[in-house]
C-alpha cells in the first residue's frame, strides 16, 4: 500500500495494518478515540471514568514517532517503544490518579511494572526506569490531541482506602488494576474489531433480568415451590431463605451455611439472581475451588439459563501479551463480558494480583457484580489475608456482593473489617436435619484391607489422599472397579462419574477409588464411604457422597476413615490432619457446626506464619506490580497443559490448532480434553519437557502439547507416562 493513500494532515499516523494487506490501515486518532471511549464506558466507578478516558486517548502516542511509523510499514527492524512516551507525559502532570495513569499506560503490553526507585537507570524495567528512558520523538501527536489535564480520580474516594488509620495498599492496588483492566481491555477489543473486520460478534447475552425470569420459571416448572416430602421441603426453605435475602439492597460480604444435601448450589444461584435484579447488578461471577467440577456447575446452570448465556472459564492456555502484535491466540483471551460466568478459584483471584494485560483486562467485569464462592472454606490457606481484602475491596470500593457458600463455613471475622452476615437462621437445627451418616475411625490400615473391604461391598467409594495411594488401593481391588483423578481429561472424568451414577441407580455393583475431586461438586450416592485421613472439611465433604439422599438409616450408613503408613509419615496436609485430630479431642461430632468452626480457629492459628506468605500486603505497599503477579500463585508446582485426542471431537481440536486457529470457542473446547502435567526448565527438566522430548507428546505451541503416543493414555487410568528409570512416574 502507497504511504500516500494513508496521508493524514500531511503525515502518516496508523495504529495497525491489516495483515493480509487488503484493507485500509487502522487511523492512529481512530484507534486512541476508540479506546478512549470503551475505557470510559468500562470504568466501574464514576471517578475512574475521565482517567480511564485519558488513558485510552494517550496510551498510544509513541505511535506518533516516525521510527513506529516506519517498523509498522516494514521499512524498520526491531521493536519500537511506543508505551513509554504515554506514561512520561501523563507522570509530569504529579498527583495520584496522573502516576496510576502512567503505570497502565507504561504497561498496557509488557505488563504493569514494578515502582522502583530514583536510582534505577534508563535500561531497567521498573516504572521509576521508563520516566527516565530515552524514547523517539512523537510530539506530532500534539496536531491531533489535547494536552493530558491533572485528573481528581482516586483522590475523590482516597479516605475510604483506610484500614483502622492505616492505607489500604491492596484496595489502592485494585483501584489502579481496575484503571488498567479498563485501557487493556478497550485496546484489545477494538483490535480485535480491526483485525477481524468486526466478526467476532460481542455481547448478544439475554439480561440479567431476563434470565432472572427464565430460571424462576424453571425452578415452579420443575416443582421446587411445591415439594412433596419432607427433605425437599426443607430444600424449599433453604431457597426460600436465599430468594428473600437476595432483595437486601447492601453491598456486603454474605455467608450461606448448608450442610450436604440442602441445595446450596440452586439456593445461592437464586440469590444471586435476585440480589443482581435488585441492585442492577451487571454478572454473576460463580467461582469454584477444582477445575474439575466446572463443566457439571456450568450445565446446571445452562440447563436453566440457556447454552449461549454461560461462559466457563477453565483454561490455564495463556499467551505471553508483552509483544507490539496482538495476534489471534492473544484477543482469544477471556475478557468475562457475559452474564453468567463460571470460574475457578486459580482464575478469579490470580487476575486480581496479576499484572499481565492477557488476565487483568476481565476485572471491571468484576465490579457491580455478584459474586459466588462455592466450597469457600477451599480459600488458598497462604493467601488467605490478600486474597480476603481483595475480595472485601471489591464490595467496599467497586459495588459488587459477595457469597461465601459451605458445607464446612470457617470463621472469617479475624481476616475482615466487617463480619460476614450469615444468611441462614438455625444451622445446628439445620445440620441435626441433614444428618445423614457416621464417621467411624479404623486406624491404621494396609492398602490390600481397604481393597478388601472395598471388594466386599459391591457398592462403595474410596477417597484417598493422593493420586499415588489411589493407585496403590485401586491396583489391590479384586472385582470391578473405576478410578478417577485428574490423570483423565474433564470430557473423560466426566464419562466416568455418568457411569457411576447409572450404575448406582441400576443397582450394579460399583466401586469407585477417587481422589477428592470427587468430594466437591459431584452428585451422587454411595452405601457405603471410606476416606483417607484429611482435615474436617474433607472428611466432611466425602461423607457428603454417602446416603446422600437419606434413603438409609444414619446407623447403616458409615463412613470409614481411615490412615495409611505412607499418610502418617507424609508432610501432606499435615497441620490439616493435626487440626482434625485436636478437633476430635474435644467433639464428638465432627460435623457439627461449632466443630466445623474450632477446626478452622486451629488450622489458622497454626499456619499464623503463613497467611500471607509471600508478602503479598507488603509489595502491595510499595508497588511492586510485577513482582505480585510471579509470586501471588495459587498453584506452585507449575504444568502445562497436554491435549488428548480422546475422541472425535478432540481430534477435530487437535487439527484446528495444528492449522494455527486459536479462538475463544476452541480454546473453551480444548479445555475438556487438557491434562495439566508438571512443568520445569533447567538442568532437571520436567514431566511436560521430557515427554516432548521422548516423542510422546507433539508440541502445538508453547503453552501446550498434543499426545502422540496413545499407548500413555488409558481408558481405566487416564495419563500414566512411565518415564526412563531414574524419571518417575505421573499417575
Amino acid at each position: 500500500m502507497k504511504l500516500q493513500q494513508v496521508m493524514v494532515n500531511g503525515k502518516p499516523y496508523l495504529a495497525h495494518l491489516d495483515p493480509a494487506g487488503e484493507r485500509p490501515p487502522q487511523l492512529l486518532l481512530d484507534h486512541l478515540r476508540q479506546v478512549a471511549r470503551l475505557a470510559e464506558e468500562f470504568a466501574p466507578t464514576p471517578e475512574m471514568k475521565e482517567a480511564a478516558r485519558q488513558c485510552g486517548l494517550l496510551h498510544d502516542i509513541g505511535k506518533y514517532s516516525g521510527d513506529f511509523q516506519k517498523y509498522l510499514l516494514g521499512q524498520k527492524h526491531g521493536r519500537v517503544d511506543h508505551s513509554t512516551a504515554g506514561a512520561q507525559l501523563l507522570a509530569k502532570n504529579g498527583n495520584l490518579t496522573s502516576t496510576m495513569e502512567a503505570f497502565c499506560i507504561a504497561g498496557h503490553h509488557a505488563g504493569l511494572p514494578d515502582l522502583g526507585t530514583n536510582a534505577d537507570l534508563p535500561g531497567e524495567n521498573t516504572f521509576a526506569a521508563r520516566l527516565k528512558k530515552a524514547v523517539p520523538d512523537c510530539s506530532s501527536w500534539r496536531q491531533e490531541l489535547k494536552v493530558p489535564v491533572q485528573v481528581q480520580g482516586i483522590e475523590q474516594v482516597i479516605q475510604d482506602f483506610q484500614i483502622q488509620g492505616k492505607m489500604d495498599f491492596i484496595g489502592c492496588s485494585l483501584w489502579l488494576r481496575m484503571l488498567y483492566s479498563c485501557l487493556v481491555d478497550g485496546d484489545f477489543l477494538d483490535t480485535e474489531d480491526y483485525m477481524q473486520e468486526g466478526a467476532v460478534k460481542r455481547g448478544g447475552f439475554a439480561s440479567l433480568e431476563q434470565l432472572h425470569d427464565r430460571f424462576f420459571s424453571a425452578l415452579q416448572e420443575k416443582g421446587f415451590f411445591h415439594p412433596q416430602n419432607d427433605l425437599n421441603r426443607k430444600r424449599c426453605e433453604i431457597l426460600q431463605r436465599c430468594i428473600q435475602m437476595g432483595k437486601n439492597q447492601e453491598d456486603r460480604i454474605y455467608t450461606l451455611t448448608v450442610p450436604t444435601g440442602g441445595g446450596k448450589t440452586i439456593s445461592a444461584f437464586a440469590w444471586a439472581l435476585e440480589k443482581a435484579r435488585t441492585c442492577g447488578k451487571k454478572h454473576i461471577i460463580y467461582v469454584i475451588p477444582y477445575t474439575s467440577i466446572i463443566e457439571q456447575t456450568a450445565d446446571i446452570l445452562r440447563s436453566y439459563l440457556g447454552e449461549e448465556n454461560v461462559i466457563e472459564h477453565h483454561s490455564q492456555v495463556e499467551y505471553e501479551d508483552t509483544d507490539e502484535k496482538m495476534d489471534t491466540r492473544r484477543l482469544a483471551t477471556e475478557n468475562w463480558d457475559a452474564p453468567v460466568i463460571v470460574t475457578t478459584n486459580v482464575q478469579f483471584f490470580e487476575s486480581l494480583f496479576a499484572n499481565r494485560s492477557s488476565r487483568c483486562r476481565k476485572l471491571h467485569n468484576m465490579a457491580n457484580s455478584v459474586l459466588l464462592f462455592d466450597e469457600a472454606q477451599m480459600f488458598p490457606v497462604n493467601y488467605m489475608t490478600p486474597v480476603l481484602r481483595s475480595l472485601e475491596a471489591l464490595v467496599r470500593h467497586f459495588s459488587s456482593s459477595a457469597l461465601l457458600c459451605s458445607a464446612t463455613q470457617p470463621r472469617l471475622e479475624r481476616f475482615l473489617q466487617e463480619k460476614p452476615q450469615e444468611m441462614m437462621e438455625d444451622i445446628p437445627g439445620l445440620y441435626r436435619f441433614f444428618k445423614r451418616t457416621q464417621l467411624v475411625n479404623e486406624g491404621l490400615l494396609s492398602y490390600e484391607q481397604v481393597a478388601e473391604a472395598m471388594d466386599g461391598q459391591p457398592q462403595s467409594l474410596c477417597i484417598c489422599l493422593t493420586k499415588g495411594e489411589a493407585r496403590e488401593i485401586s491396583s489391590r481391588i479384586q472385582g470391578e472397579h473405576l478410578y478417577l483423578s485428574t490423570n483423565l481429561c474433564p470430557a473423560h472424568r466426566q464419562q466416568v462419574i455418568r457411569t457411576m451414577k447409572e450404575k448406582l441407580k441400576k443397582g450394579e455393583p460399583c466401586r469407585v477409588v477417587s481422589t477428592s475431586i470427587i468430594s466437591v461438586g459431584v452428585d451422587i450416592d454411595f452405601p457405603v464411604v471410606y476416606v483417607e485421613e484429611n482435615g474436617v472439611d474433607a472428611l466432611i465433604q466425602g461423607a457428603g457422597r454417602c446416603n446422600r439422599e437419606g434413603k438409609r438409616k444414619v446407623a447403616d450408613s458409615l463412613v470409614h476413615v481411615f490412615a495409611t503408613e505412607n499418610s502418617q509419615k507424609s508432610r501432606f496436609l499435615k497441620q490439616e490432619r493435626q487440626s482434625t485430630q485436636l478437633v476430635a479431642q474435644k467433639f464428638q461430632d465432627l460435623a457439627a457446626p461449632e466443630a466445623i468452626a474450632n477446626y478452622f480457629d486451629w488450622l489458622y492459628r497454626a499456619k499464623n506464619g503463613i497467611l500471607d506468605e509471600k508478602g503479598i500486603v507488603d509489595l502491595s505497599g510499595k508497588g511492586a506490580y510485577a513482582t505480585i503477579g510471579q509470586q501471588f500463585q495459587l498453584i506452585e508446582d507449575h504444568t502445562r497443559n497436554v491435549l488428548i485426542p480422546w475422541n472425535e471431537e478432540a481430534q477435530e481440536i487437535v487439527r484446528q490448532l495444528q492449522c494455527g486457529i486459536r479462538t475463544r470457542k476452541l480454546l473453551r473446547k480444548a479445555g475438556r480434553y487438557m491434562v495439566s502435567v508438571w512443568s520445569q526448565t533447567g538442568p532437571r527438566p520436567g514431566l511436560y519437557e521430557q515427554m516432548l522430548a521422548d516423542g510422546v507428546t507433539e508440541a502445538l505451541d508453547e503453552q501446550m502439547a498434543v499426545l502422540k503416543d496413545l499407548s500413555v493414555y488409558k481408558e481405566e487410568t487416564g495419563l500414566t507416562y512411565q518415564q526412563e528409570e531414574g524419571r518417575g512416574l505421573f499417575a
